[in-house]
């Protein structure tokens, strides 16, 4: 297996792979054996997972759930972030970290197959593909674009790309194809797998619970900003475009999990546009999405869970934004599938637009969710098979 990648890292990197942004007491790198108390059959194959981020976790956490209950499977983690606490929550977990978390071969072992999500920040998923140089990699990507950041480092390194790389949907693997063609081999549509949940959700019945709880009205249409660490100017920009919107529209705004500005300077944002934002901190980001009438983002992935939802979404497209400066539009828009808001100054226009039930962007849009984003509840399974199948149990 070679030397440990943290050894060629020098310190500042190491303390940057090690920890999450402003919280190193809670989220040091940890080692988690999953339901250590599973009963196993001889012999057991062993899947490692890597995830930091909330997206990564939603993301590998149905498709371990699947694997989980195959008895002849063994799963270890490494993590941080918020996956770490996603991980703890969901699955009985054995915290088996070594003194050096990222060393984790003195205790993870060889394992059969890397089953990670591509993480925004340069971080474990690296190190994983380093260390365990001759174990295949299943990625799993969350977000369209989300794997381009990662195969670039992979290449930078001169590291092999994972063995498979599962996307959402045909948009998802031109993306990627069209900076790494050498890749396409390696790309399974499999729809991602954090989607499965809303084949079943009671959408309707959370809705209407979570809209009593919060005192929004009948007659009143309940708008979720959506922030995808855009920053102060972005929203500055997006308060003003919606303090031109009619009456009857209630507002909540939905802080990311890693952004280092704090929800009371948002808040006075939007105050100092005149908006009145309902505090939503005491509930959970999936249940507020439920009961949303509209969504408002520029590139979260509680924009698709919107559109998964049949909810009708907005994507606010700004060019100052690093992710929109080369011209990228999020597939949803090219779809027609979400609205596109191409300037701050039409979006009080489009908001109308998007709550009106008879109007005809409203029907387009409903149309295109509806094609372009099926929901059959069986992407986890499909992701499953692609692990299984260097486990020698697919063909």
């Amino acid at each position: 297996m070679g030397e440990s990648f943290l050894e060629s890292l020098p310190p500042e990197e190491k303390s940057r792979l090690a920890y999450i942004e402003g919280r190193e007491d809670l989220f040091r790198t940890k080692v988690l054996e999953i339901d250590p108390g599973k009963e196993l059959s001889e012999a057991p194959k062993e899947v490692l997972v890597i995830s930091r981020d909330p997206g990564s976790a939603a993301a590998l956490m149905p498709v371990m759930e699947v694997l989980e209950r195959d008895k002849s499977i063994k799963m270890k983690a490494v993590v941080d972030g918020r996956a770490q606490e996603a991980f703890e929550r969901k699955f009985g977990v054995k915290d088996v970290t070594p003194q050096m978390a990222l060393a984790a071969d003195t205790v993870v072992g060889n394992p059969d197959v890397v089953l990670a999500d591509s993480s925004t920040e340069r971080g474990i998923e690296t190190y994983a593909a380093a260390t365990f140089r001759e174990v295949p990699m299943v990625l799993v990507e969350d977000y369209y674009a989300n794997t381009i950041g990662y195969l670039d480092r992979l290449k930078q390194r001169g590291m092999r790309f994972p063995e498979k790389i599962c996307v959402m949907d045909e948009a998802a693997k031109k993306i990627i194809l069209e900076k790494f063609p050498q890749v396409e081999s390696s790309i399974e549509i499999t729809g991602q797998p954090a989607f499965d949940r809303f084949a079943t959700e009671d959408t309707k019945g959370i809705e209407k619970y979570v809209k009593t709880q919060l005192g929004v009205g009948e007659s009143e249409k309940l708008v979720t900003i959506m922030s995808a660490l855009e920053g102060r100017d972005f929203n500055t920009k997006l308060a003003a475009g919606l303090s031109e919107c009619g009456p009857g529209l209630r507002f909540v705004f939905r802080r990311h999990p890693r952004d280092n500005i704090s929800y009371e300077e948002y808040m006075r944002i939007f105050a100092d546009a005149g908006i009145e934002i309902i505090d939503t901190n005491h509930l959970e980001t999936n249940s507020v999405g439920a009961a949303s009438d509209l969504v408002i983002t520029s590139s979260s992935t509680e924009g698709l869970n919107g559109i998964y939802r049949r909810k009708p979404t907005i994507h606010v497209i700004d060019r100052e934004l690093e992710y929109f400066k080369s011209g990228e539009i999020p597939p949803p828009v090219t779809l027609e599938a979400s609205i596109g808001v191409f300037g701050f100054g039409e979006l009080s226009k489009k908001v109308e637009e998007a709550l009106n039930e008879k109007s005809a962007l409203r029907a387009k849009i409903g149309q295109n969710m509806e094609r372009y984003y099926p929901r059959d509840g069986k992407n986890s399974q499909r992701v499953a098979q692609v692990v299984e199948s260097f486990l020698g149990r697919k063909d």
